[in-house]
């Protein structure tokens, strides 16, 4: 490698890493918590931004374009010593589009790429709060194996996009939230 293009190269990652450091500190939506609850063998997951969507978010909303927001939510069991072991992950999608002509917007929801609803809402702020919280959707079936085990969910949200280096397209996220460690006792086995 040339002298030039090492040159290239640190400038291209000192440029990217001083982007990040100044998104980084513009405030943002934040998750709070992450909470878990059982309905027999679902564990459900529920969290929301706060204090809810950005403005360039709203206005990309209230333009018509779809607007997306993107929840993972990952299991793991705990450990005090080590890193947690991942069991599973979750991809919840949610997309909401004003539609002109009649005046209201279209919400789609997702669940690991599959459709769970498609439904109208007649204001932005409904269509706003749909994107801006996971809803205590059921997102894992707990089975014998997590039986016993401390567990914990952790959560993050893609709520917009940005471009890094002015042509790289990044998305715009929350930091993971951790829930509380909790164990399942095997209740509400079939």
């Amino acid at each position: 490698m040339s002298r030039r293009a090492a040159l290239l190269a640190l400038a291209l990652l000192a440029a990217g890493l001083a982007s990040r450091g100044a998104r980084a500190q513009q405030p943002g939506p934040w998750l709070p918590s992450a909470l878990t609850s059982f309905q027999g063998r679902d564990l459900k997951v529920e969290s929301r931004l706060t204090p809810g969507l950005p403005a360039e978010v709203e206005k990309r909303l209230s333009s018509g374009l779809p607007t997306t927001a993107v929840w993972t939510v990952r299991l793991y069991v705990h450990r005090d010593l080590w890193w947690d072991g991942l069991k599973d992950e979750r991809r919840y999608e949610v997309t909401a589009q004003f539609r002109p002509v009649a005046g209201d917007y279209t919400l789609e929801r997702r669940l690991d790429g599959k459709l769970l609803e498609t439904r109208v809402v007649p204001t932005r702020e409904e269509a706003a709060s749909a994107l801006s919280r996971l809803p205590g959707i059921p997102c894992f079936t707990m089975g014998a194996h997590l039986v016993g085990k401390p567990l914990v969910v952790r959560v993050r949200c893609a709520y917009g996009s940005d471009v890094a280096l002015g042509l790289l397209p990044t998305s715009t996220e929350t930091d993971w939230v951790r829930s509380a460690i909790f164990e399942w006792t095997g209740g509400g086995e079939r």
